[in-house]
């Protein structure tokens, strides 16, 4: 679009419109320096008045006509190309440019329009013009919603009044407010049904699908067969939800169209929709209903191709009287060339002469295509595309209806996170690599991992004490290492002791000693001190002390520091005695770091196996 002198416009935002497109193709700095319902002027380089710059268009309103024209227009460009445009580039432009893409896809992100707009129109936009440009998108698509459901009852007197004896069905919910919701719409084309009457097999392939689009809902069509073995549409409804009602009213109007009753000689093929099953039971309970075996045909077909162009030659025919006993090794099927069958059924069900019936052929000299079903004749297939479909007019010629105008849909939303991606066959995940082989625990056996019983569990141990401790185990934290200077003594952490089974009645630990006494060495790896002698004095809580106080004394040869007194408080975890605080001066310590008085006899009792007799263990 290029501005040309005395163009004409309806009103000033179609010359910007209009500017904007010009500016983004050419990357062209414009601005509005005057920009009102009366005038406009633009000029080039906003950050840069230079006369070098000589663009400048001026456009008002014409006194003679109801029209907005440029009245003057230098369109010189001496400036470089630039790919941000600034404020021409309006969220509304980028939301009209876009409107379309977001009808098929409404979830597009906004980094995803970002990059579009990048590609499409080679411009930066930023994050906020393009949420913007979306919402307003959206807002339009929601309007203009509105106003097309409103016309779909003018839409279904087109279709009968261009189409006559098609079908046409629209259902809708009417409020307690009165207010009126599109519900569902049937239709089926005159044509259509006429050529699967003339020339189709009486097979019919029924489905449902979501629809994707802005437009919420499923969508339910019938397909069937033509001579070319491709799909040959018959009917489609556009529902709410898929469910057995919804399948009711389609094969209600579906029957009623194709003149099939209740389902003599037809068969149906569909999936296991359990709604679909009861459905087809109840309106169709004479009609052959079968599950759609598609995929497995396919996957057989794909693998054993070869196996079926050269099968035949193997196969041994007794003679008969039209009548061949078809084998190879121990298997044998009956062919009978009057009545078209074989033993297998594949040649009735699919009309195609299968490898037996073809061997059997082939050994009578015969041409195998003479024994096709007529339904794959030529003359089949123009029959079934000799009924055609009238063209509609548009919708500004559509006839007016005195129906109340609808709404769209009301917008549900099932419990839980909506999905996104297309649930996918067994068959697809198989191809793509995907799957994951994993046993199942159903029916398995449990047992208990101490006991090997099923009747209970580890946590459900019959001799378990209902306020034992659980016996996951808890995560390992890491320590926070303190930061010294050289020459400090680092505090104190007294790793875990291995204690062992005492061998002499004169030990350091003993249980009926009130006061034991307990030689720690500790290393200092500040000062490279291999062994600092700890003299640590604990007090018996069975002598009814309410609080264990313990005397480390820590001597320093490297700074001549010959006692240092810690007062440290230890929690009793037998007598339930609270945490007390570390007076060590450094920092308090965790209870792991900590050695008590009981911790240190039960693993001597555990070892000596004695721990079950003992009045400081017992409960």
């Amino acid at each position: 679009m290029v501005p040309i002198q005395g163009m004409r416009f309806s009103n000033p935002m179609e010359l910007k419109n209009c500017l904007t497109n010009y500016a983004v193709k050419n990357g062209y700095n414009l601005y509005f320096e005057k920009n009102d319902s009366q005038r406009l002027l633009v000029r080039c380089c906003k950050d840069n008045k230079n006369p070098s710059y000589p663009f400048r268009l001026w456009a008002s309103w014409m006194s003679s006509e109801s029209s907005f024209q440029i009245k003057s227009l230098v369109d010189d460009h001496n400036c470089s190309r630039v790919f941000k445009l600034g404020s021409i580039v309006t969220y509304k432009w980028i939301g009209k440019h876009f409107k379309n893409q977001l009808v098929k896809n409404p979830k597009m992100s906004i980094r995803k329009m970002k990059a579009k707009v990048s590609t499409k129109f080679n411009l930066i936009v930023s994050v906020t013009q393009c949420r913007n440009a979306r919402r307003y998108a959206l807002d339009e698509i929601e309007g203009s919603l509105i106003e097309h459901y409103s016309k779909v009852w003018s839409y279904g007197e087109e279709i009968m009044r261009k189409n006559p004896g098609s079908t046409v069905k629209i259902d809708v919910n009417v409020m307690p407010d009165s207010t009126t919701y599109f519900s569902k719409m049937y239709v089926c084309f005159k044509g259509v049904k006429d050529g699967w009457i003339a020339a189709c097999r009486r097979v019919i392939g029924v489905d449902g699908c979501f629809l994707k689009g802005i437009c919420r809902g499923q969508l339910l069509a019938a397909m069937g067969r033509d001579a070319n073995n491709h799909i040959f549409p018959i009917a489609w409804a556009v529902v709410e939800v898929e469910n057995k009602e919804t399948w009711k009213w389609f094969l209600d109007l579906l029957l009623d169209d194709i003149e099939m009753g209740i389902g003599h000689g037809l068969t149906l093929i569909s999936d296991q929709h359990k709604g679909l099953i009861e459905a087809v039971k109840e309106r169709v309970p004479v009609a052959e209903h079968r599950q759609c075996a598609r995929h497995i045909y396919a996957n057989f077909k794909k693998r054993f191709k070869e196996l079926l162009i050269f099968l035949g030659k193997f196969w041994g025919v007794p003679s008969g009287i039209q009548q061949y006993e078809v084998r190879i090794g121990i298997d044998g099927y009956v062919v009978d060339l009057n009545n078209n069958t074989c033993g297998c059924r594949s040649w009735q069900v699919s009309g195609i002469p299968c490898v037996h019936a073809v061997a059997a052929i082939s050994y009578l000299n015969r041409n195998a295509e003479d024994y096709v079903a007529p339904w794959f004749h030529t003359t089949m297939f123009l029959t079934c595309y000799n009924h055609t479909i009238n063209p509609l007019n548009g919708s500004s010629m559509w006839p007016e209806v005195t129906y109340m105008k609808p709404l769209p849909p009301q917008k549900t939303r099932l419990p839980g996170r909506p999905t996104i991606k297309r649930k996918r066959d067994q068959s697809e995940r198989e191809s793509q690599g995907k799957t994951r082989h994993t046993i199942s625990k159903a029916g398995a056996v449990i047992r208990c991992t101490i006991c090997r019983e099923t009747c209970h569990n580890r946590s459900t141990f019959p001799t378990r004490p209902k306020d034992a401790a659980s016996t996951s185990l808890p995560k390992k934290k890491k320590a926070n290492k303190c930061k010294t200077k050289k020459g400090t003594v680092e505090p104190v952490q007294v790793d875990p002791i291995q204690v062992e089974a005492p061998a002499q009645p004169d030990n350091d630990v003993q249980v009926d000693d009130p006061a034991p006494h307990v030689d720690v060495h500790v290393d200092d790896h500040v000062n490279d001190v291999p062994a600092q002698h700890v003299d640590v004095h604990v007090d018996d809580p069975v002598n009814d002390v309410p609080a264990q106080h313990v005397d480390v004394h820590v001597d320093d040869p490297v700074n001549d520091v010959h006692a240092q007194h810690v007062d440290v408080h230890v929690d009793d975890p037998v007598y339930d005695v609270p945490a007390q605080p570390v007076a060590t001066g450094k920092r308090t310590r965790k209870c792991s770091e900590r050695i008590t008085k009981i911790g240190l006899r039960r693993n001597v009792l555990k070892k000596e196996g004695s721990i079950d007799h003992h009045p400081l263990v017992l409960e």
